[in-house]
């Protein structure tokens, strides 16, 4: 079983290849994942079971807020040792069952890709992780969502390589980046603002164009307002609702619906440092809307249903909010794409960014 191993999976988000490595000392296994189209991150286990031709592997890895993993992968092996097809599920949460079949290589298909990585002190005693992608070209800093880190653009940082000198980071309270405590002071727009700004000295990135997913859109508003000479242009990656601009939508409620676990208090202080921006935003702006989401997919009951639907009615006031109040914007919406558009639309996503960067004076 020891070797290289390839596959790809039909995931919530689109196919995702994996490249798995298995090791063998002492008569135990060592598995190492690369999710080439998820992050940079791999996932590693010492739990493996062999039982004829049946293999279990325990993945529990705890590696900070939203981004615990607890799967089990079951698979067949074949009689030569060359196919392995099995499938994933969850040991906690929702429940999961992906399919997922591997088969031997000699040497792995897809690269995997190592940043640079810098711890910059944006604050006496709090650093935040940066990460130098490579590239050449135009600078380019990608910001995650929120709960997500500088590791999770993996998918789509491949194609931006092809013509920009990448770069991202992780925001404070999450992944390897400081976690100071849950307070306003600590997660206020403007400090994550100033965070940005503090990595793009620390690196030397001149006048980037800042890319921000999900929450990020906070950032990209706040440094568009506050500083809009430091940045060459703005996209907006689903991240143009109401933390990023006022347009007319509803703040949401943090408790969590029934049956899910609570949000914890690093999420709720970002969410509650967040303003609703009003005033003009003077940088080129790109902004990719996920619209509407797909109620039958993503609910599981009448009342996900219901929610799924209130939620697309109150996104379409805020999308075309944000189309009215900034009129520079190119405003593009794909309908029944996932929230993490540039893993379920990458190809579409790269073109658009590309077609707007192209719009920008050179450097």
């Amino acid at each position: 079983m020891s070797g290289t191993w390839e596959g790809t999976m039909n995931g919530p988000t689109g196919h995702i290849r994996r490249i798995m490595v298995i090791t063998k000392s002492d008569g135990t296994y060592d598995v190492t994942i690369h999710s080439i189209d998820e992050s940079e991150v791999p996932i590693v286990t010492h739990k493996v079971k062999v039982n004829g031709s049946t293999v279990t592997m325990t993945f529990d890895m705890d590696t900070g807020p939203w981004l615990d993993y607890h799967r089990v992968y079951r698979a067949r092996l074949n009689a030569n040792d060359t196919t392995m097809d099995g499938s994933w599920s969850s040991t906690q949460g929702p429940s999961l069952k992906l399919a997922m079949n591997y088969h031997r290589v000699a040497h792995a298909s897809w690269p995997v890709l190592r940043p640079k990585v810098t711890m910059v002190e944006v604050q006496p005693g709090v650093t935040v992780e940066a990460l130098d992608w490579g590239g050449t070209g135009r600078p380019v800093l990608f910001l995650a969502g929120l709960g997500n880190t500088g590791h999770d653009v993996y998918a789509i940082v491949p194609g931006l390589r092809q013509h920009y000198h990448v770069y991202s980071m992780t925001r404070r309270g999450f992944g390897n980046s400081s976690k100071p405590a849950p307070t306003l002071a600590n997660y206020s727009v403007d400090r994550l603002g100033d965070d940005v700004l503090a990595v793009m000295n620390a690196l030397d990135i001149e006048k980037p164009v800042l890319i921000g997913h999900s929450i990020a859109g906070e950032e990209l508003s706040d440094i568009g307002t506050r500083y809009p000479q430091k940045v060459a242009g703005l996209v907006y990656l689903d991240a143009g609702y109401w933390y990023a601009y006022d347009g007319g939508g509803t703040r949401p409620n943090l408790s969590p619906p029934p049956g899910r676990p609570p949000m914890p208090p690093i999420g709720i202080a970002v969410l509650d440092g967040a303003r609703s921006f009003k005033g003009p935003i003077d940088d080129p702006i790109l902004a990719i809307f996920a619209h509407p989401h797909d109620v039958d997919r993503m609910a599981r009951t009448a009342q996900d249903k219901a929610r799924t639907a209130r939620e697309n009615a109150d996104d379409a006031r805020q999308i075309n909010g944000f189309k009215r109040g900034l009129p520079n914007a190119k405003v593009i919406v794909i309908p029944y794409a996932d929230h993490f558009v540039y893993i379920s639309n990458t190809d579409e996503v790269l073109r658009d960014i590309n077609a707007f960067i192209a719009t920008l004076p050179k450097i």
